[in-house]
């Protein structure tokens, strides 16, 4: 079998190594538009932190492991122009790749405002973690416009070494948060006196690389860099010229094996629709987590459909000074415009025995009124909200309710949490709303 790859990252390489496993005698060939492959997007803020030196350990795995040892043709700088769907075959740089099966793991670029491409540097790649690295050597003023999970990351990471300035377009970082959550984090931010402009967007940029002057709409200021993290958009103009099907929002549409509109055609990662597992609709869900899970479940299924991919939750947890912040599942928002009868608890506990003197964990569950069903969570907190947050996206995934979550047997130790830990709390707490609903 001749099995063509679109895109070396997550998804790619991660479709590329399974199928190798499923058949070794396949010839397997990956095209990658950038020079390197298989590396850790999730990683960079921390490099450009300066957690670490050395770029390449950022890199998974080298060139050489898929190539001498996988027997995988992997093939960077190589951008493809077309596929020839009638033919089967793709074609880059002027050469083309015959393909019985072809899998399209092309990403998303990020989205620039019009007008700021050449006064901003974004981050996606290794190829922009390596550039700004070299711009963020010997300058101390830094502006991220950008208040999602990666513009936040980058505001938190870099503010223990820079003064950087964050350009919020909403009332509080990381807008999937829901208002209480916002104000929380809002709080924390300002004691830590980081310079953050709410209901801000810039609206013009001018100058030269060490001193850009930028207006807001709340005025105009000096800095030395500007980084853009103000989202990413699919990259599909290759699956739309083929005439592949798209949803209404311009992601590739696959169905549950992953297979495009093309059934000898497979997409992954952060250019396809993904099904919410709450609400059972299409969403975008661009993690890395989840394309790698892709990319494994269509090296599985190129050599007959065998597993189904059934969806995600968005599962995000970042680091917000210090604090392990994130969420899973549905936002009040998202369940008041779908209609769902939902109930919320927010709760204030501790994250150890109170003699430990453990720290504040702010937790939030929304549950579905009439099954009873766990639909999300929401956590901020230093010690262990990581794993809670996990415990969450288990309960909801194995569609359990309140009832459930109150009564799952979660192992105690004073030192990581409390007899009463804060799941069990809010799950408590949501019972009794629910019984006194009745």
């Amino acid at each position: 079998m001749n099995i063509v790859i679109i895109g070396g990252g997550a998804a790619g390489m991660s479709a590329a190594s399974k199928a190798r496993r499923m058949d070794k005698n396949a010839r397997i060939t990956v095209l990658e538009k950038t020079g390197y492959v298989s590396y850790a997007e999730c990683g960079m803020p921390y490099y450009l932190s300066g957690y670490f030196e050395n770029v390449n350990d950022l890199l998974h795995y080298p060139l050489s492991e898929f190539i001498e040892h996988r027997g995988i043709d992997v093939i960077t700088n190589a951008v493809v122009d077309s596929i020839n769907r009638k033919e089967k075959y793709i074609e880059s740089n002027g050469k083309k790749y015959p393909y019985d099966k072809l899998v399209i793991a092309t990403g998303a670029e990020p989205r620039i405002s019009e007008g700021f491409a050449n006064y901003v540097l974004a981050l996606r790649n290794m190829d922009d973690v390596i550039r700004i690295k070299g711009k963020i050597r010997g300058v101390n003023d830094i502006t991220i416009i950008g208040a999602g999970v990666l513009g936040t990351e980058l505001f938190s990471l870099l503010g223990e070494k820079y003064n950087v300035r964050l350009i919020s377009k909403h009332e509080y970082v990381l807008p999937h948060m829901d208002r209480d959550m916002g104000n929380i984090l809002t709080d924390i931010l300002s004691r830590n006196g980081k310079e953050i402009e709410y209901n801000s967007v810039p609206t013009a940029i001018s100058g030269s690389p060490g001193n850009y002057s930028v207006t807001t709409s709340r005025g105009t200021f000096n800095t030395e860099l500007v980084i853009s993290a103000t989202g990413i958009k699919p990259s599909t103009e290759l699956a739309e010229k083929a005439g592949l099907k798209l949803t209404a929002n311009g992601l590739i549409s696959v169905n549950e094996f992953l297979q495009t509109s093309d059934p000898d055609i497979y997409a992954a990662g952060d250019n396809v629709a993904t099904k919410n597992i709450v609400t059972g609709s299409s969403d975008y869900y661009p993690l890395a987590q989840i394309a790698n899970k892709m990319g494994r479940t269509i090296g599985i299924n190129i050599f007959g459909n065998k597993r189904v991919f059934p969806g995600a939750l968005g599962t995000t947890i970042i680091n917000v000074m210090g604090y392990q912040v994130g969420y899973t599942g549905i936002n009040e928002n998202t369940a008041a415009k779908l209609g769902i009868n939902y109930g919320s608890v927010s709760i204030k506990a501790k994250s150890k025995s109170n003699y430990l003197n453990g720290s504040d964990i702010f937790l939030k569950i929304i549950y579905n009124k009439n099954t009873g069903e766990i639909a999300g969570g929401q956590i901020i907190g230093k010690d262990n909200a990581a794993w809670r947050l996990n415990v969450i996206a288990t309960a909801i995934w194995g569609h359990m309710k309140l009832y459930d979550l109150l009564y799952d047997d979660l192992g105690y130790e004073p030192e990581y949490g409390p007899v009463w830990d804060p799941i069990l709390i809010s799950a408590s707490l949501g019972l009794d709303k629910t019984d006194q609903d009745k």
